[in-house]
């Protein structure tokens, strides 16, 4: 007696690709990747803006501002902390 094997058929639709793509005339890129770029950028920039002016800033009010600014930036890019 033959044995049969079911093979299952996997099919991926043209628009599950495209959803995660931006194109426009001349350039594909990745959305996730272009929204990561951002992300990380803008958050850099605070960062170094926000160190940046607790070094050249003496007074106590901007100080408390800026650090409050880059704890912010800090937070944001630390992991939250799970319980197992």
């Amino acid at each position: 007696m033959e044995s049969i094997t079911i093979e299952p058929v996997v099919a991926v639709s043209p628009r599950d690709s495209k959803k995660n793509e931006w194109t426009s005339c001349c350039l594909r890129v990745d959305k996730n990747a272009v929204k990561y770029v951002v992300q990380v950028s803008i958050l850099s920039g605070l960062i170094v803006f926000s160190a940046t002016m607790l070094v050249i800033n003496p007074e106590c009010e901007s100080q408390r501002n800026y650090s409050s600014l880059l704890l912010f930036c800090l937070g944001i890019l630390s992991p939250t902390p799970k319980m197992s």
